[in-house]
């Protein structure tokens, strides 16, 4: 978290105080302002909501006709819970039984079994397993020590150390569903279709899940990465069944997982997934490669030397892993988590409102953000207002007066719908940008351009008064064309 000392309310600009860990406080007005997974949010409003109290741990059990696993199974998990420690429940949850599965559940205390477990869950933590005793209970040692190092923990069968005890056409099919995924959707997990797991409970409460069959399991992991939660996978050895069948039916398995792989790759492939910018600088695609590394190039050279850099929108682009110390900050949450491997500190916020003291920065970024917003003052003064006179600015959006952006953003309109085309509201051109700049009180140092089409400026912010230009408004900054239309 960035220290208080440069974060301030962006309602008053009043110091900030730290409350109970959980939340920072304006020392004026009382407003209070959530860490939302240790980012400073002044986006949603409020602490962030806490689990119920008195349970670490819920363990939650599918469980369809599965009476006879579960005479076994439930005994070995409750003792692997007494050496675990945490306060917990267990919750199996019957899919339709017709053996007496309820009646093995009355008999072990394991709790109610008419809710979907997810929904009944009071831990902090929420762990699943099958309850055909594949799982062996006494993993649950693994998975509860893993819990620091993602917000999902997997029972991975397919990374280094783990195994699969399953018949040979199985492990065919399930090594072919992973890899389909895997690859085909740019997933970071091995293991996608373990039903093994630990999740922090706080993320299952964010998924919108569709998913009615097995393939729940391959998104909840796609949603979570989308959400730009983490995840880690520990080595485990799946074992045979101890009794009954597997009521997995292949024809209604793949058109559930076809019809889920299809709703995941628009999610991976839309501006909405947190690693999209990440992603985007090893693009298979080679235009799309070219760009983000160009800019990546351009934007680290100009502020290499700086050091308090701040940059305005920064989504997951390994810009913020560029610079050590430097802030990012931006309006979307998933891709903040996402940037927190980078290892700079982060902070959820608007443009239009700046949670940083006056002259706080020496270098200010800003790329590829204010062709999504209207065009209005208040972003260029907040960008103004946070940096040091005689700082720099580095501004980064298309020139529309380029017909190559032009013919570039029709083509990936239509190619790509619903991507960042779409979003580019407000169209500047070189000529009237650099003059409404100039008269915002900054100096133009040097224009760089990708592609011929994105423009980055270099700006010095000048002392008061100093500007040779007069101020104006920022319509005149539009291409001529959308200010003809804005006018």
């Amino acid at each position: 978290m960035p220290s208080l000392a440069s974060l301030v309310c962006p309602k008053c600009h009043g110091p900030l105080t730290a409350e109970a860990g959980r939340e920072l406080r304006c020392m004026r007005d009382g407003v209070r302002y959530p860490l939302v997974d240790g980012i400073p949010s002044f986006i949603i409003p409020g602490p962030e909501p806490a689990a119920l109290p008195g349970c670490a741990l819920s363990l939650v059990i599918p469980a369809l006709n599965e009476a006879e696993s579960l005479d076994r199974v439930l005994p070995e998990l409750k003792k692997a819970l007494v050496a675990l420690g945490p306060t917990n429940e267990i919750i199996v949850v019957d899919g339709g039984s017709r053996d007496g599965t309820q009646e093995i559940v009355q008999k072990h205390g394991a709790g109610l079994v008419s809710r979907a477990g997810f929904a009944q869950a009071r831990g902090e933590y929420v762990l699943t397993l099958d309850a055909d005793g594949s799982h062996d209970p006494a993993f649950l040692k693994d998975l509860w020590s893993a819990r620091g190092a993602g917000d999902v923990v997997i029972a991975s069968r397919y990374v280094d150390g783990g195994a699969a005890e399953m018949p040979g056409w199985r492990l065919a099919l399930s090594r072919i569903l992973n890899t389909t995924f895997g690859r085909g959707l740019s997933l970071p997990v091995h293991d996608l279709s373990s039903g093994f797991r630990l999740y922090r409970q706080a993320v299952l409460r964010e998924l919108d899940l569709k998913a009615t069959d097995f393939d729940v399991l391959e998104e909840i992991l796609i949603r979570a990465l989308a959400a730009g939660y983490r995840v880690h996978e520990v080595p485990f050895r799946y074992r045979a069944r101890l009794a009954g069948r597997s009521h997995a039916r292949l024809f209604k398995f793949a058109i559930s997982y076809l019809r889920t792989f299809v709703a995941m790759w628009r999610l991976r492939n839309s501006i909405a997934s947190s690693d999209y910018d990440a992603r985007a600088y090893d693009s298979v695609i080679p235009l799309q490669r070219y760009w983000q590394r160009g800019r990546y190039q351009v934007i680290t050279r100009l502020a290499g030397g700086f050091h308090n850099v701040l940059d305005v929108g920064c989504g997951s682009s390994k810009i913020i892993g560029a610079i050590p110390g430097m802030i990012g900050l931006d309006i979307q949450l998933q891709k903040l988590r996402y940037a927190g491997r980078y290892g700079n500190a982060l902070v959820h916020g608007s443009i239009f409102e700046l949670p940083f003291a006056d002259g706080s920065f020496d270098c200010v970024i800003c790329s590829e953000v204010v062709e999504h917003i209207p065009a209005q003052e208040k972003p260029f003064d907040e960008l103004a207002r946070v940096l040091k006179t005689g700082g720099r600015l580095i501004l980064g959006t298309p020139d529309y007066d380029q017909w190559q952006w032009r013919t570039l953003e029709w083509l990936y309109g239509h190619l790509a719908p619903g991507g960042y085309a779409d979003e580019h509201i407000t169209h500047y051109s070189r000529t009237n940008l650099s003059a409404y700049l100039q008269g915002k009180g900054f100096a133009i140092e040097g224009v760089e351009y990708v592609g011929s089409s994105e423009m980055i400026f270099s700006l010095r912010k000048l002392a008061p008064m100093v500007s040779p230009v007069s101020a104006r408004p920022v319509r005149t900054a539009l291409r001529a064309e959308r200010s003809a239309q804005a006018a």
